[in-house]
C-alpha cells in the first residue's frame, strides 16, 4: 500500500503537475473577479482537470481532443485573465505525454501557433509570447522524459515478472524432474522389496527381517535425496547458485555486481550459504521491484560473511517462510542472519554470518 501511495506522489508522476493551475489565479491579485465572473472560471477549471485526468488515463489518440479543449479554454480565459494562459501550456503538457509522431509534432507547433495568435488578440507584448513558447515547450519535454520513465519502469517490471515466472515454472520442473529421477526407481525396489518380505515373512522370518531393514535403509537414503531435491542443492555450491542467481537477475533487467572472496568457505558453509543466495534472489525477483543487486562475500578474522543488497521497495523481515527457515540453519550452524534496511534508506541488505569453526557444524 505504501509503494502505490509513494509511487503516486513521486515528481515523475503527472498528476502533481495540477498544482500549476494556481498560476491562473495571479491576475486575480491585481483584478477581483465579479462572483459571475469566478463561477465561470472555477467551472472551465473544472472541466479542464476533467480532461486532464481523462487523457492520463487513455494516454492515446483521445488525448488530441482534450489537449484541444485545454486549449480552447485558454483562448477563451486568456481576454479576462492572464492567467488563462496557463491552459496553454498544459495542453502542450498533454501532447508530450504520448509517444513521438509526426501528429504530436504537428499539434506542438499548433499549440505554439495559438500562443502567438492569443497574445496578439489580446494586444501583450512579443516577450510575453516567447515566455509562454518557452514555457510550453519545457512543459511536453517534461512529460514527454516523465512518460519515457513510465514506460521504461512498466516494461522493467514486465521483465521482471516474466523473468520470475520463467524462474518459478523452471524451479517446478526441476523440482519434478529430481523427484522423478529419484523416486522412480526407489519406489520400485521399495515395493518389490516389501512384496518380498510379505511372502517370506512365514517361510523364512530371518530373510524377511533383512528385506524389512533394507526397506528402512533404502527410505532413510530417499528421504534425504527428497530433501536435497526440494531445497535444490544437489552438488550446488554458493559458487554455483550465485552465478545461477546472477544470471536470473540480469534476464529480469536488473544490474548484477557479484563479488566473491577468493578464499574458498568449506562445504557445509558454500551448501548453506547457497540457500541464503537463493532465496534472496527468489525475494528479489518476486517482490523487490529493484534496479541494482550486489552480491559479496568476505572473509572475516572469525567466519565468512555474505550480503546481499538490492535498492528496491524495502520491507522484506525474517518470518515464518523461507527466510526464517534459513535464519534457524544458520543459527543450527552457530552463525546468524539478518534482514535490515539498505543504508541508502531504500531497498534490503539480507547478510549471513559463518564462524570459521562451520565445518564442523551439521548440515
Amino acid at each position: 500500500m505504501m509503494q502505490r501511495i509513494s509511487a503516486l506522489l513521486s515528481p515523475n508522476r503527472p498528476w502533481l503537475h495540477l498544482v500549476y493551475l494556481g498560476f491562473f489565479f495571479f491576475g486575480w491579485l491585481y483584478q477581483p473577479p465579479g462572483p459571475q465572473q469566478a463561477l465561470i472560471a472555477l467551472a472551465g477549471m473544472a472541466v479542464f482537470v476533467a480532461l486532464y485526468v481523462f487523457s492520463l488515463r487513455r494516454r492515446d489518440w483521445t488525448v488530441y481532443p482534450a489537449a484541444l479543449g485545454a486549449a480552447l479554454l485558454g483562448f477563451v480565459f486568456m481576454p479576462v485573465t492572464m492567467g488563462g494562459a496557463v491552459y496553454l501550456v498544459f495542453a502542450a503538457a498533454m501532447l508530450g505525454w504520448l509517444p513521438h509522431t509526426r501528429l504530436r509534432t504537428a499539434g506542438l507547433v499548433a499549440i505554439g501557433l495559438a500562443i502567438l495568435a492569443a497574445v496578439w488578440l489580446t494586444q501583450q507584448p512579443l516577450s510575453y509570447a516567447i515566455v509562454l513558447i518557452v514555457l510550453a515547450a519545457v512543459a511536453a519535454a517534461g512529460a514527454a522524459m516523465g512518460a519515457r520513465r513510465q514506460r521504461q519502469e512498466a516494461d522493467s517490471e514486465a521483465r521482471q515478472r516474466r523473468a520470475s515466472a520463467v524462474a518459478a515454472e523452471a524451479e517446478r520442473q526441476r523440482i519434478a524432474r529430481d523427484l522423478h529421477d529419484l523416486l522412480g526407481h526407489t519406489l520400485s525396489v521399495v515395493t518389490l522389496k516389501a512384496d518380498l518380505a510379505s511372502r517370506l515373512f512365514d517361510a523364512d522370518p530371518g530373510r524377511a527381517r533383512s528385506e524389512l531393514a533394507e526397506i528402512q535403509s533404502i527410505s532413510r537414503t530417499a528421504l534425504a535425496e527428497v530433501r536435497e531435491a526440494v531445497a535444490g542443492l544437489r552438488d550446488r555450491s554458493l559458487e554455483t547458485a550465485a552465478a545461477e542467481v546472477r544470471q536470473h537477475l540480469e534476464a529480469a533487467g536488473l544490474a548484477v555486481l557479484l563479488e566473491l572472496d577468493a578464499s574458498a568457505p568449506t562445504p557445509v558453509q558454500s551448501t548453506a550459504l547457497a540457500m541464503v543466495v537463493r532465496e534472496a534472489g527468489t525475494n528479489i525477483l518476486r517482490h523487490a521491484g529493484a534496479r541494482h543487486v550486489t552480491i559479496r562475500t568476505a572473509s572475516l578474522a572469525d567466519g565468512i560473511e555474505l550480503s546481499i543488497s538490492d535498492d528496491g521497495c524495502g520491507g522484506a523481515r525474517i518470518g515464518e517462510g523461507g527466510l526464517g527457515g534459513l535464519a534457524a540453519r544458520m543459527a543450527g550452524l552457530s552463525g546468524r542472519m539478518s534482514v535490515d534496511a539498505a543504508p541508502a534508506g531504500t531497498g534490503t541488505v539480507v547478510r549471513a554470518w559463518l564462524p570459521a569453526s562451520g565445518d564442523n557444524a551439521n548440515a
